[in-house]
């Protein structure tokens, strides 16, 4: 776990500086453009971004996974050919996505409209570079540079920021506000595809083809990327149906619209935060599981004890992790949603769907460990199996529940996804069910007592402070009293931590 802690850390950190730069672009883009064109850029952005999902979900981990493998074989040769196997589909993927868009031009005008569509035109040229991008970064990753691959994410935001400032600033630009921003993601992307391509080769990387491996990496990254990308499509089928349900029974439209933007836009952003962190891990998590095993079920299993250490230690850190918040956001889930939002109803959701975190952290490191020792076919079936229990919700219980439909199927989906994956691991003799849950229970045992402190002092603190410090004060106090009482009974153990930071290597570390 030693490895996979220094790796979370450093992947923590950019992906943190990544998402505050991130942040602060989308607040100058609010502000330059005007409504309508941001409504058009919102549009083209969420249809190149299934565009997107579509060659940098499965084919970049299927390399990474791979690579990680041979790389403990050091059998290079292998490793480039997936490389280069996996750069060849993606590529042919992007292109043939882009001459469809090119050629049925009036079908995505009627789907997208035609400003949108212009936009997306310009960000053609960055599926291209983010096709070599996410496979030579997928590459960089099972071979576990994992500094470089931070920091190539951290430079693109970083560059497009500069072109963004640089375009808008241009007045001899002819093109609206919602185009120039297209052109700085595009410039941007190939200016992380230039670096990785030349980091790539810095590191010794090769090319080198062979159809067996190509053949390989299309049926192993076709499920996982059909995961990622019908995700993007429930989302967008659940943004039509829940509100014509909720108008179905008494809402009026910008009702609807504004239960499903509450629960989307402030509720679930804030709900995912740990998972900013239970990402990191992940990101760490699978070339060091891939290490181990190239697929599960065919007996390729090296050191099946260290492969057990580093699923279970991921899951019960991740569990911790999703912990840490849960009893402030369900006591100040008011008064949290009520500073940044000035929204009373998104901190009552908040509230009652603050749990979720912890079914989210779960089936996000479960699924990532499925798709790591070749089960991403179940992946893809748990998935299916979790969305249609989110559908039926939404479909079917606005009338009884109103909007809270939305938050019962979203954590549904995760607890069915994750409960899936737990006993698939579990029949394969990866993981326990005891010692899986205990970290869990453990968590919610210690979350009774923190949530009644907490209730306590904040009920104190609101007569005497603003709203604002009484939340900060009595928040930063359930946090504190949250992981001491996990460090106290063992749940997060500070000594191991400390010991990982310091203890040194006895090899040379990576780049």
């Amino acid at each position: 776990m030693r490895n996979i802690f220094k790796a979370t850390l450093i992947v923590t950190i950019f992906a943190v500086a990544t998402r505050a730069l991130g942040f602060l672009l989308r607040i100058y883009l609010s502000r330059v453009m005007g409504a309508e064109t941001l409504g058009a850029y919102q549009i083209s952005m969420s249809f190149f971004g299934v565009l997107l999902t579509i060659i940098s979900s499965g084919i970049p981990l299927v390399v990474s996974r791979n690579v990680a493998y041979y790389t403990t074989e050091k059998d290079t040769k292998t490793q480039n050919k997936f490389i280069t196997a996996g750069l060849i589909l993606a590529l042919s993927i992007s292109v043939i996505l882009s001459v469809i868009i090119y050629v049925f031009p009036s079908f995505f005008v009627g789907l997208i409209g035609q400003e949108s569509l212009a936009i997306v035109y310009i960000l053609l040229p960055a599926l291209w570079a983010s096709a070599i991008y996410a496979v030579l970064r997928g590459g960089l990753w099972g071979r576990k540079y994992f500094f470089t691959i931070s920091f190539t994410e951290f430079f693109e935001q970083l560059v497009r920021i500069i072109f963004v400032v640089i375009l808008f600033n241009l007045p001899q630009l002819s093109m609206t506000s919602g185009q120039i921003s297209a052109l700085s993601l595009t410039l941007s992307a190939v200016c992380s595809c230039v670096l990785v391509l030349t980091l790539y080769f810095a590191f010794k990387g090769r090319f080198s083809f062979s159809g067996e491996q190509l053949k390989i990496l299309t049926k192993t990254s076709t499920p996982i990327t059909l995961v990622k990308s019908a995700s993007a499509i429930v989302a967008s089928i659940i943004a039509v149906i829940l509100p014509a349900r909720l108008m179905m029974f008494g809402y009026t439209h910008g009702e609807a619209l504004a239960q499903f933007g509450i629960f989307m836009g402030m509720v679930l952003p804030l709900i995912m935060v740990p998972n900013t962190f239970v990402g990191s891990i992940c990101v760490a998590l699978v070339p060091e599981i891939s290490a181990h095993t190239n697929s599960i079920d065919r007996g390729i299993v090296k050191d099946i004890n260290g492969l057990k250490e580093e699923i279970l230690g991921a899951i019960k850190s991740s569990t911790a992790i999703s912990f840490v918040l849960i009893p402030a956001f369900t006591v100040l889930g008011g008064p949290i949603c009520q500073i940044l939002f000035n929204n009373a109803h998104a901190g009552v959701y908040l509230s009652v769907f603050a749990c979720l975190m912890f079914p989210l952290a779960i089936c996000q490191v479960v699924t990532s460990v499925l798709n790591a020792v070749g089960l991403e076919k179940k992946a893809l079936i748990n998935y299916i199996i979790g969305a249609s229990a989110l559908l039926i919700c939404v479909i079917f219980l606005p009338k009884y529940i109103g909007s809270y439909a939305m938050g019962l199927g979203f954590g549904l989906m995760n607890i069915i996804s994750a409960t899936l994956g737990i006993i698939i691991l579990k029949k394969r003799k990866i993981i326990g069910y005891c010692e899986t849950l205990k970290t869990g229970v453990f968590c919610t045992l210690i979350s009774v007592p923190v949530v009644l402190i907490t209730y306590f002092v904040q009920n104190i603190f609101t007569n005497y402070l603003p709203l604002f410090f009484a939340t900060a004060i009595s928040g930063g106090l359930c946090v504190v009293c949250n992981i001491l009482l996990m460090v106290a009974f063992n749940v997060a153990n500070l000594k191991i931590v400390a010991i990982k930071v310091t203890r040194k290597k006895k090899t040379p570390a990576r780049a």
